[in-house]
């Protein structure tokens, strides 16, 4: 028998498709303005990350929510920070930085979030006590000071204030302070969100 509000309670799925609908929207009208504004068109965007016309045509009108390795994909292609794909011309509730859960801290989980966003100070040369791994994917901005990204068989990766990377949570990573320590903007897929 199917489970309806009725029987299970309010489920909180309608919110989050509508969330993630609009976000979805706002995200391809960006990465639509930013592409007419370089003289591009759909097919050269495509060739730039590797995927199809059809593909950026159904994230530009907002049928597709793009991973966030295709956002980082995309920013790169249209030389935008990640953030400013993500923005929304219209008016939103904005959190400051320093508001955000310090990445040790227990944050309330939210129902039907798709992304955390946490904050992690580093004193200089500090480096994150154990490596992190999670499902999903992470993409983390320095900004302040400077960090190197540690990753399991792969080289570090330095990362200067106002650098940001795309991460898949499956691979085991930590970040370290450089000499000036760093504060670190950490933006991962929100547990459940994969469900």
């Amino acid at each position: 028998m199917p489970v309806t509000p009725a029987t299970a309670g309010a489920s909180p799925y309608p919110r989050r498709v509508s969330q993630q609908q609009g976000a979805a929207t706002a995200i391809g009208a960006a990465v639509r303005r930013r592409r007419r504004a370089l003289g591009l068109s759909m097919r050269d965007l495509a060739g730039r990350i590797g995927t199809s016309q059809p593909f950026v045509s159904n994230i530009e009108n907002g049928r597709i929510f793009p991973s966030l390795r295709t956002l980082a994909l995309l920013a790169e292609a249209l030389d935008v920070s990640s953030d400013q794909l993500l923005r929304s011309p219209e008016k939103v509730d904005r959190a400051t930085v320093d508001a955000l859960p310090h990445l040790d801290a227990e944050a309330p989980a939210t129902p039907g979030r798709l992304l955390d966003a946490i904050r992690l100070p580093l004193a200089p040369h500090e480096r994150e006590a154990r490596p992190r791994i999670h499902p999903g994917e992470e993409i983390v901005r320095v900004l302040r000071g400077d960090a190197v990204l540690l990753r399991e068989s792969e080289a570090p990766h330095p990362l200067a204030e106002g650098d940001a990377v795309w991460i898949d949570g499956a691979v085991p990573h930590r970040m370290e302070a450089g000499p000036r320590g760093a504060t670190v903007l950490i933006v991962r897929t929100a547990a459940g969100a994969q469900a």
